[in-house]
């Protein structure tokens, strides 16, 4: 067979970024490397041959990645060839935890599995979104996680410890009834929008224990995690000098400021939480010596 005929089976897609990378629907094959080059031509389908692909069902494929090895003969080595489930939206690196029906990831013991499969394909279809139709459960799964992230924030305040802030949720929000438009329907960046959605929440679910616990051990765990800020106490004599300068002669200022700054300053869950309680902390310490030089001045 030629290699223009071989290449005719071939399906360049161009990324909303720029980058192409190159599909087989009849291998069902995706890689990255140039198969323009007969060299990483011919070391795909080497390689192609050597996969399991008569065991892939309909709306499977698989990822083939390769990388520059100085010790191998033709220069490349395939590492870590990724399967892909379209229908179950979850992707692996073992072709057996993905296929065909995947209820069997939904045991709590492998929970985590799920969500990790999950991450692994909406991290996948966000750098090969062109050669796929968004899959049907992407903008349900965004839209419940969005309206639960609003609503913690809503509940939670500044502890909530979800990815976005009630603002972002707002915003991303009206993207997403954006995109639930028919003229979308086929819109690749749509897609690409929604994979990266999808990733940033998986990503916030494995680090969040999601799914692993009840709700007495999830307390529990979350307890753990805080930081434990040991120091040993002063001396008798220090604390008690201490006090009196801080209590007589600035009439307990400094203590009111410590407080304030050790609340200012613990991170619950999320950067934006932080800077705008700072924000509302310099303004309030603004004001307030405002007013004191105010009361100065009429002295």
């Amino acid at each position: 067979m030629s290699r223009s005929s071989t290449l005719i089976s071939w399906t360049l897609c161009v990324h909303p970024k720029g980058w192409v990378y190159f599909y087989n629907p009849s291998l069902k094959v995706v890689t990255d490397q140039d198969i323009r080059h007969s060299q990483s031509l011919a070391i795909i389908e080497d390689i192609s041959s050597q996969c399991p692909l008569s065991e892939l069902t309909e709306h499977m494929e698989i990822h083939i990645y390769m990388t520059k090895k100085n010790t191998s003969s033709d220069g490349f080595s395939s590492l870590l060839n990724l399967a892909v489930n379209h229908i179950h939206c979850v992707a692996s690196y073992d072709l057996n935890e993905i296929k065909g029906d995947n209820s069997h990831l939904l045991d709590p013991k492998l929970c985590r599995s799920l969500n990790r499969c999950r991450r692994l394909y909406w991290n996948y279809l966000w750098n090969h979104p062109v050669h796929v139709a968004t899959p049907a459960r992407a903008l349900e799964d965004v839209s419940d996680a969005l309206t639960w992230f609003y609503t913690d924030n809503l509940i939670s305040g500044i502890k909530s410890s979800v990815p976005f802030s009630k603002t972002e949720c707002e915003e991303l929000s009206r993207v997403v009834a954006e995109l639930a438009l028919p003229r979308n329907d086929k819109s690749i960046a749509k897609t690409t929008f929604l994979a990266w959605l999808l990733r940033e929440i998986c990503s916030y679910r494995d680090a969040e224990h999601w799914g692993q616990y009840t709700q007495k051990e999830s307390a529990i765990v979350r307890e753990r995690k805080k930081p434990i800020h040991a120091m040993l106490p002063p001396s008798p004599l220090i604390l008690f000098l201490t006090n009196v300068i801080v209590n007589v002669i600035f009439f307990g200022i400094p203590h009111t400021y410590q407080t304030h700054v050790k609340a200012t300053s613990e991170f619950r869950g999320r950067l934006s939480s932080v800077q705008k309680t700072w924000h509302d902390y310099v303004e309030r310490l603004a004001r307030e010596y405002s007013e004191f030089l105010l009361i100065v001045r009429h002295l």
